[in-house]
C-alpha cells in the first residue's frame, strides 16, 4: 500500500483513544474515499485537529499556526511527525501552499479551518481564501465540518483546551467540488471562498 502523508497507525490510535474517552468524542466515524480530498470546518480550539482525525479513517495533513508550529518549545518534531505543514494566517504563505499541493498530488487528505485563528470573535465571519485555492488548483473535493461540545481557544494556556475535559462532537457535511476554468482566476477564488462559508454556515 502507497505510503499516506500524516500520521502513522500508532499515534492515530493514540489520539482515538484520547479523543473518545477523555473528550467523550462523538462522531460519525466516516470512511473517507480514495485519493485527495480537502477537509474544511470551523476552528473553536487546539483540540480540534485530534478530534477530527479520531473521527475519520485515513491519516490527515493540517495547516498550522507558524506561530505555534516553531513556537511550542520540544513539539517541533512532533507536528513533523504527525503531518503538520506551518503557515502564516492571512501572509504570503508559497512554500506552504507547495508543501499542500504536493500532499494532495500523493493522494493524501488535507484539514483546513479556513478561518484562519481559533474562536474567533464572529464565528465563520472571515473565510481565508486558502482552502479554495488549492480545492481549484488541484481539482479536490471538499468535506466539510462543525466541531462543538470542546472548550474555546484560551489565548493564556493553550494546553486547557486540549486537557480539559468536553464532550466533543462532528458533524460532517455533504461533499462539494468548486468549479472554475482551466485556470482558477481571482474570480473563480472569490466564489469559491463564497461556496466554502455558505457550505460550512449550514452545519451551523
Amino acid at each position: 500500500m502507497k505510503h499516506q502523508p500524516g500520521p502513522n497507525r500508532f499515534f492515530r490510535w493514540l489520539n482515538r483513544f484520547f479523543c473518545h474517552h477523555w473528550h467523550r468524542l462523538e462522531s460519525e466515524n466516516i470512511t473517507l474515499p480514495d485519493g485527495p480530498l480537502i477537509l474544511i470546518g470551523n476552528h473553536r480550539c487546539g483540540l480540534d485537529p485530534l478530534l477530527v482525525q479520531a473521527s475519520v479513517d485515513r491519516p490527515l495533513c493540517f495547516l498550522m499556526d507558524r506561530e505555534y508550529y516553531h513556537g511550542m518549545l520540544g513539539m517541533k518534531w512532533f507536528f513533523r511527525a504527525v503531518g503538520a505543514i506551518p503557515v502564516s494566517p492571512g501572509g504570503a504563505n508559497r512554500h506552504a501552499l507547495r508543501e499542500a499541493i504536493g500532499v494532495l498530488e500523493e493522494g493524501g487528505v488535507l484539514c483546513i479551518f479556513p478561518e484562519g485563528a481559533a474562536n474567533p470573535d464572529i464565528p465563520l465571519k472571515r473565510i481565508l481564501p486558502g482552502a479554495a485555492m488549492l480545492a481549484l488548483e488541484t481539482d479536490t473535493s471538499l468535506l466539510p465540518f462543525r466541531v462543538t461540545g470542546v472548550w474555546p481557544f484560551d489565548h493564556i494556556s493553550i494546553w486547557k483546551g486540549l486537557l480539559r475535559r468536553s464532550r466533543a462532537t462532528i458533524q460532517f457535511g455533504d461533499m462539494i467540488q468548486l468549479e472554475s476554468a482551466e485556470t482558477p482566476q481571482r474570480s473563480d477564488i472569490r466564489a469559491g471562498v463564497k461556496r466554502v462559508k455558505e457550505v460550512l454556515h449550514r452545519l451551523r
